[in-house]
């Protein structure tokens, strides 16, 4: 299966990388499958700019439900990298603020076609970026 990878080498809380990973992440959500978003901890992503960059309303719904479904029928699921183990069959993932142990987590799962990275340290990706071919969408300039 071909995978495409899509890197936002962010440092700290970059709304330009955060908005540059979610955009790429749901640019690359086919209608009608599965896209997970991997955040560091569920209890505090009320808080990131996560909310600020998803909007609201859309936010509030994918915080509180862990799912949500667009009008395409594509799908979103949220869940930590704890809990990364009960989305394994995803067929996009975008991982925000990944440290390297959650790139490579991500990255060793079969089913997905899509993976988007969104750094806290831009160091994080250098093992993918050296492993794999991956396309940077975002560059802050401070890794």
């Amino acid at each position: 299966m071909a995978r495409t990878r899509f890197l936002a080498k962010s440092f700290g809380d970059n709304r330009d990388g955060t908005r540059a990973g979610l955009r790429s992440f749901l640019e690359n959500l086919q209608p009608k499958t599965t896209g997970v978003i991997v955040v560091p901890t569920l209890s505090n992503v009320k808080d990131t700019i996560l909310v600020d960059v998803l909007g609201e309303d859309l936010s509030r719904q994918l915080i509180k439900n862990r799912e949500i479904t667009l009008q395409d029928g594509a799908t979103i699921q949220l869940c930590s990298i704890a809990t990364l183990k009960n989305h394994k069959y995803a067929d996009s993932y975008l991982a925000l603020w990944a440290p390297a142990s959650t790139i490579e987590a991500v990255e060793q799962l079969t089913s997905w076609s899509t993976a988007t990275v969104v750094t806290w340290l831009a160091s994080d990706a250098d093992k993918w970026l050296t492993d794999h071919a991956v396309q940077i969408i975002f560059d802050d300039g401070k890794g």
